[in-house]
């Protein structure tokens, strides 16, 4: 493998740890606000944030399902990633995990 290569697939494996990095840290709270918009409202759906949404549905009836993406899988595929690396990352981005208050108990 050439020294471009390897700086590509560098590249291009840091581009996927930030986006596993995003899902794991990604809230379900712009699927709520999805949920509660009408039709008046419907050019605010670009400002959303819905990376983590897997699937929407709005039956006839009016009620609003989503499936989100697996955060457990996503951490595991982030490992996973970060064991290859070997670099402390992967402790650093869980401790980041971890509430503030957290920090100091346990």
């Amino acid at each position: 493998m050439g020294m471009q290569e390897k700086c590509e697939e560098q590249k291009a494996r840091q581009e996927l740890t930030g986006y596993l990095r995003k899902l794991a840290r990604w809230k379900n709270n712009d699927v709520v606000k999805l949920a509660f918009l009408d039709g008046a409202d419907a050019q605010r759906v670009d400002e959303l944030d819905l990376s983590g949404v897997v699937e929407l549905r709005r039956n006839a009836n009016g009620t609003f399902e989503a499936k989100f993406v697996d955060k457990v899988r996503v951490l595991a595929m982030l490992r996973e990633l970060l064991d290859e690396n070997r670099d402390g990352a992967l402790g650093d981005f869980l401790d980041g995990l971890r509430p503030a208050e957290a920090d100091g108990e346990g």
